[in-house]
């Protein structure tokens, strides 16, 4: 897009990720179209190239894609060691992202947190339990994280009034089950976030949004997860 980059992993349409990269982080951002371009590749493909010729060093990497059906060009530059690589990874069309953005269906219930709280909340849950039930309710303890493994139950539970919440909303109370490993995906990026909001919709489905501080820019992740079942 003209404003920066958007990139989606879908996974058997149970978990959707969204990164979204402003043109001002990038040192040269350029779009010849007004019209978002879209398209598809293999993400393995891709983090295998970065895994394997990029590094932590002083390398760069520039990206160009020229029209429909043209491979997605990545040129790597090491400075230190004066060493260039070219890849190519073969694209696809696709049509998948033009459905009503996900954020619509999370209009439910709403909480705004600070990320190294909610990350916290997720260590002191039970890390072999299979799934986790997140309750939303106009009543304290108003947001609760529960647990059921084989042998023991864990909960954790937020105030609206704490100080680590800047946003509370809740129309209805609500009772959602996901699969847990879904949600410990969001960990990683959790530790470089400095906001998380988690919002539910009717239909069970989760929305989490964390905002990311670079230097003077900011950079915004989705995640958005397909409930289990929902509870009464």
């Amino acid at each position: 897009m003209e404003e920066g980059l958007k990139i989606t992993v879908d996974e058997m349409r149970c978990i959707e990720v969204s990164a979204y990269l402003p043109c001002n982080i990038f040192t040269k951002y350029h779009v010849d179209t007004k019209a978002d371009i879209i398209f598809k590749i293999n993400l393995k493909v891709l983090t295998d190239i970065l895994n394997i010729f990029g590094d932590d060093g002083n390398s760069s990497l520039s990206l160009s894609y020229k029209s429909n059906g043209a491979p997605l060009y990545l040129i790597m530059n090491h400075g230190d060691e004066n060493i260039t690589v070219d890849c190519e990874i073969r694209t696809l069309t696709t049509n998948e992202f033009e459905n009503p953005s996900l954020a619509e269906e999370c209009r439910l219930n709403k909480i705004v947190i600070n990320a190294s709280i909610f990350a916290e909340l997720l260590h002191r849950l039970d890390n072999s339990a299979e799934e986790v039930k997140i309750v939303f309710s106009p009543e304290s303890p108003y947001f609760t994280l529960k647990t059921t493994g084989f042998s023991s139950e864990s909960e954790v539970n937020i105030n609206k009034n704490s100080e680590s919440v800047t946003i509370y909303q809740c129309e209805e109370r609500s009772e959602s089950i996901y699969s847990f490993s879904n949600i410990r995906h969001i960990i990683k990026v959790l530790h470089y976030a400095d906001k998380v909001a988690i919002s539910t919709g009717e239909s069970g489905l989760l929305g989490l949004q964390l905002v990311i501080n670079s230097e003077d820019n900011q950079m915004y992740v989705e995640y958005y997860v397909t409930s289990q079942y929902i509870t009464d």
